[in-house]
C-alpha cells in the first residue's frame, strides 16, 4: 500500500488551520473557506478545462524538446503507470487516485491556504506570484533526473500561475482541483503503453 505523503503533508497542513480556525471561533463555513472548501459557479469548471487545454499543448511541445532516449531512460520515466494498459477503467483509476492522493493536497495547501492568505495580503499579482513560485520548489526535482526537464519547469510554474487565477476568481480551490487532476491525468496517459 502506497502512503499518499503529498496528501498527508499539504492536506495536514491545511486541515490544522482549519481547525486552528475552528478554536478561534470561525464557524465550520468560514473556516474551510479559508483554504478554498467552497462551492463554485460552474463557469469556472469551464476555465478549469482551459487551464487544462493550454498545460497540455505547452507540455506536448515541451516533451518535443526532450530527447526521447532520456524520456525512455528506464532511470528516468519511472512511474506507478508505466505500462499500464491504455483502457477506460485503468483512466478512471489514475484519475481517482490523482484527484485524491496528489491534486488534493496540493490545490488545499498552495491554491486555498497558502495561495488564499498570500492573495489576501498582498492582492492577486504579487500574491499569485509567490505561491506558484512556491509550487515551483516541489517540482524542482526533476532537475536531480536529468537538468534537460528543465524544460518542464516554466510548463510548471505556469500550472501553478493559473491555478492560483482560477483560485482568486472563484474562491474556490475547486476548479483547480479539478484542473490540476486532469493534468496529471493526461501526463499518465502519456506514460501508459497502448
Amino acid at each position: 500500500m502506497n502512503i499518499p505523503l503529498q496528501l498527508i503533508v499539504f492536506g495536514g497542513i491545511a486541515l490544522l488551520y482549519v481547525i486552528y480556525r475552528r478554536l478561534r471561533g470561525d464557524p465550520w463555513r468560514e473556516a474551510l473557506s479559508k483554504v478554498g472548501l467552497r462551492g463554485s459557479p460552474a463557469v469556472y469548471y469551464l476555465w478549469a478545462l482551459g487551464v487544462v487545454v493550454i498545460i497540455a499543448a505547452l507540455s506536448a511541445l515541451v516533451f518535443r524538446f526532450i530527447p526521447a532516449d532520456l524520456l525512455n531512460d528506464p532511470q528516468i520515466a519511472q512511474s506507478a503507470y508505466t505500462g499500464l494498459a491504455l483502457t477506460a477503467a485503468n483512466v478512471a483509476r489514475v484519475f481517482l487516485i490523482e484527484a485524491l492522493t496528489v491534486a488534493l493536497g496540493e490545490e488545499l495547501f498552495f491554491r486555498g491556504l497558502l495561495g488564499g492568505a498570500l492573495m489576501r495580503r498582498f492582492g492577486f499579482v504579487i500574491g499569485n506570484l509567490i505561491q506558484s513560485l512556491l509550487f515551483l520548489l516541489p517540482h524542482l526535482f526533476l532537475l536531480t533526473a536529468s537538468a534537460r526537464l528543465g524544460l518542464l519547469l516554466p510548463v510548471q510554474w505556469l500550472a501553478g500561475w493559473l491555478q492560483g487565477w482560477l483560485f482568486w476568481r472563484s474562491k474556490s480551490m475547486l476548479p483547480g482541483w479539478l484542473a490540476h487532476t486532469l493534468i496529471n491525468t493526461l501526463s499518465a496517459m502519456g506514460q501508459m503503453a497502448g
